[in-house]
């Protein structure tokens, strides 16, 4: 990055149009977290693959050794720095005590991503359950309403009276017919 872009990178951080994010590496130096700010009341998530997770709640020994204490899912409730000399005997104790709970982080991630995964499959079946009784509802042959005729109802018979007469001309003529003759015969048929 030359010397022009880091003053205009510069810049838009200061006037908050970027935003820098600072990110750390927990104590078991594979788990990386990321955050405005370390500092109390911001927001603190544990970089992934998929993107970012919110950090859950506990105790977390950073590289550096100082300790990020969450008490709210994704929010920074304090920062304790490396205790002193008084620490120092105790450290090795604190030491088997810590170790397991950055890989306890590693496995909370890793069990609520499970879980999100297992209950949208769990939600999935549901519906092709759902879905398959529908179809098996709409294949079912439909009965049919038999309608029964009354008695009193008469069938339909002939009426001569209701009977049109229409009038027909018929020309003919035992001479040959010429055109107007024979379109007159066609139009009396």
């Amino acid at each position: 990055m030359n010397k022009a872009q880091q003053i205009l990178k510069d810049v838009r951080i200061a006037l908050g149009l970027e935003v820098k994010l600072a990110q750390m590496t927990l104590e078991d130096g594979i788990t990386v977290i990321e955050a405005e700010s370390f500092e109390p009341e911001f927001s603190v998530g544990i970089v992934t693959e998929e993107g970012i997770i919110a950090l859950p709640v506990g105790e977390y020994v950073l590289e550096d050794g100082r300790t990020l204490v969450v008490t709210e899912e994704g929010i920074i409730a304090e920062i304790r720095e490396a205790q002193a000399e008084e620490a120092v005997a105790e450290e090795p104790e604190m030491e088997m005590e810590q170790e397991p709970a950055a890989p306890q982080a590693k496995k909370i991630v890793e069990s609520i991503v499970k879980e999100s995964f297992f209950a949208e499959i769990e939600q999935l079946k549901a519906d092709n359950i759902a879905l398959k009784a529908e179809l098996e509802a709409l294949k079912q042959p439909k009965v049919e309403e038999v309608v029964e005729l009354s008695e009193t109802i008469e069938p339909i018979t002939y009426n001569p009276e209701n009977e049109q007469k229409v009038e027909s001309f018929r020309y003919s003529s035992k001479k040959e017919m010429s055109a107007i003759d024979r379109v007159m015969a066609k139009l009396s048929k």
